[in-house]
C-alpha cells in the first residue's frame, strides 16, 4: 500500500536542477520556478506538462519552502516534467554574487564589438550573448 502522504509530498514540489558545464549551480526542492524563457518569462509548478524551452540570459526563481532564490542564467534549455525542472545553461551565478563592475565591461566591449563587426559574422553574433548577458547580470 502507497504512503498518501509521500505521494502528496512527490507532487506538490519540483526537483529542480541547474546546471552549466562546469557545475551543478542548484539541487533542491521547490514549490515554483520563473524561467527567462526565449519569449517571455515561463512560470512552472508542479504538474506542468512536460515540455523543453529555449532559455534567453535572464533571471531565475526558485521559491523554496522557506526562500526564494535568485539567479542570472545564459542561454540554454530547459527540460520540464510534472516533477521536476532541468535548467541546462552556458552560465548560471547566483544574483547576490554577480560582479557588477565585469558586467559593466563586458557590456562595453560586447556594445563595442557589435558596432565594429558586421551583424552576419561570428564575432558580432558572440558580441549579441555577450551583451545579453551582461545586461542580465546588471538588472
Amino acid at each position: 500500500m502507497s504512503n498518501p502522504s509521500r505521494a502528496l509530498s512527490s507532487h506538490s514540489s519540483l526537483h529542480v536542477r541547474i546546471v552549466t558545464p562546469e557545475r551543478a549551480v542548484y539541487d533542491g526542492r521547490a514549490s515554483e520556478v520563473v524561467l527567462p524563457a526565449w519569449n517571455g518569462e515561463l512560470g512552472v509548478y508542479p504538474e506542468h506538462d512536460s515540455l523543453l524551452a529555449l532559455l534567453r540570459a535572464g533571471s531565475c526563481r526558485v521559491t523554496g519552502s522557506d526562500a526564494v532564490q535568485s539567479f542570472v542564467v545564459g542561454r540554454g534549455f530547459a527540460e520540464i516534467g510534472p516533477d521536476r525542472v532541468t535548467v541546462l545553461t552556458d552560465s548560471a551565478e547566483e544574483v547576490g554574487k554577480v560582479d557588477k563592475e565585469q558586467a559593466r565591461k563586458d557590456l562595453a566591449f560586447a556594445e563595442a564589438e557589435m558596432v565594429t563587426h558586421d551583424g552576419n559574422t561570428e564575432k558580432h553574433r558572440q558580441a549579441e550573448i555577450l551583451y545579453e548577458l551582461a545586461r542580465a547580470r546588471l538588472e
